[in-house]
């Protein structure tokens, strides 16, 4: 059985951006142009929390999932995180931010996506 490299790779890269963001959740809050003021309020520390150990969670996933269909779940959990941010950004996010948001959550989502099939057995 070989090691899918891609979506180990990108759940390793979802796994620390995850860690950042549950650790400093304003950076997220900021980024998506949620808050503008010092400090982030409790809502948008939440948020950023939130979103952050979800990422922790889906990126840990993909990382360690046995090959298989285990491994094609938590691919398509992590798309599915992304798409849940594209329409939530997308519908609620503030104007100024709301395509930079998107385009930043769809295109990683395409990313997981296109990771699927490295995710089967291979023999």
């Amino acid at each position: 059985m070989r090691v899918q490299l891609l979506p180990r790779l990108l759940g390793l890269l979802t796994l620390g951006y995850g860690v950042y963001t549950a650790v400093r959740p304003e950076s997220l809050v900021r980024a998506a142009g949620l808050a503008d003021e010092q400090p982030i309020q409790r809502s948008g520390r939440v948020l950023g929390t939130v979103i952050g150990v979800r990422d922790v969670l889906s990126g840990t996933a993909m990382l360690v999932a046995p090959a298989g269909r285990p491994l094609q779940a938590a691919v398509v959990a992590r798309v599915a995180c992304d798409l849940t941010d594209v329409a939530g950004f997308g519908l609620a996010g503030p104007p100024r931010s709301r395509a930079k948001v998107v385009g930043i959550a769809g295109a990683w989502g395409l990313l997981c996506a296109a990771a699927f099939p490295a995710s089967r057995v291979r023999q």
